[in-house]
This record gives structure tokens, C-alpha cells and sequence, in this order.
């Protein structure tokens, strides 16, 4: 499984996340909220200027460069030394760059983030596909960390953290 191809995960999140964004700014942008599944999901148009759960509202710049320099840094890392890692959580790591690239260009061209997706079963703030992307990607990456007692398999990643090394 190691030599799994998984680099095709970044472009199809980002283009989901693309696709369902332009797709509500078109059918839900100055409309009430739409019933996907009557008190369970419907799709709201939201615009969040902040980042995740809307903490640092109208910090578009401090954002911009803190999520493109995390960009670029995992992107390299993923290209340089991606390999050392199995598949499964490479592939957790390029759902994370795809998510996380389709909220960076919201913010970037847009100006916001464009959220539609909403629970109505509990109170969640709204959120996109970009959104589902990352969480599924930490959710997957914490999980593999776990199962593996720390152990990430990272070649060349220095002594391992149990031995009271750094890692």
C-alpha cells in the first residue's frame, strides 16, 4: 500500500469545494434557508470572514498569510518527504491541503468564506465542503496516530517520542 498514489485527493477536494460553493452562491446567495432533510440539514448562504467557528473575524490578511504559508509548507513537505509516510495518512495529508486550499482561495478572490451546509439536529455553525475535508483529514490522522501508540513511521524524523527524544 505504500507506493499508493494518493496526491489526487488536494484537486478533487478543491474542486468539490469549488463546485458546491459556486453552485450555493448561485441557488441559495439572498434566499432563506433551503430543507435538505426537514429538522436534520438545509443549506444556508453564510459568508464567514473569520476562520474556523468564526474566531478572528475580519482578519482577512493575518489569515491569508497564515493559511498560505501553511500551504506551502505542507505542500512541499508532501512533495519532498510525503513518501516516508503510508499511504493512508498521505492521503489524509492531501485532503487536507485540498480543503484547506478551497477556504485560502475563497478568502483570497472572495473576500469571505462561502459556507452553505448547516445542522439543524444540534447547534454547529454553518460550514462547507472544504471544512469536511480538513476535519475528515485530522479525524483520519489523529486515528492513525493513535492505533500506531505515537508512532508516525516517519523516516528520518529524528528519535522517537516515547524514547524522550524530539520527533
Amino acid at each position: 500500500m505504500k507506493g499508493r498514489r494518493t496526491g489526487w485527493l488536494a484537486p478533487a477536494a478543491f474542486l468539490a469545494d469549488r463546485l458546491t460553493k459556486l453552485w450555493a452562491q448561485e441557488a441559495l446567495r439572498g434566499q432563506g434557508p433551503m430543507a435538505v432533510w426537514p429538522g436534520v440539514l438545509q443549506f444556508r448562504y453564510v459568508e464567514n470572514t473569520g476562520a474556523a467557528f468564526g474566531i478572528l473575524q475580519g482578519q482577512q490578511a493575518l489569515l491569508l498569510v497564515l493559511t498560505g504559508a501553511a500551504l506551502a509548507g505542507l505542500l512541499c513537505w508532501l512533495l519532498t518527504r510525503g513518501r516516508s509516510l503510508p499511504a493512508f495518512a498521505r492521503g489524509a495529508l492531501w485532503l487536507l491541503l485540498g480543503g484547506a486550499a478551497g477556504n485560502f482561495a475563497d478568502r483570497l478572490f472572495h473576500g469571505a468564506v462561502v459556507d452553505f451546509l448547516e445542522i439543524e439536529l444540534f447547534s454547529f455553525p454553518v460550514f462547507n465542503i472544504a471544512d469536511c475535508c480538513v476535519c475528515v483529514a485530522f479525524a483520519l490522522l489523529a486515528g492513525w496516530i493513535l492505533l500506531r501508540g505515537g508512532e508516525t513511521g516517519v523516516k528520518g524524523g529524528g528519535k522517537d517520542a516515547r524514547a524522550g527524544g524530539t520527533v
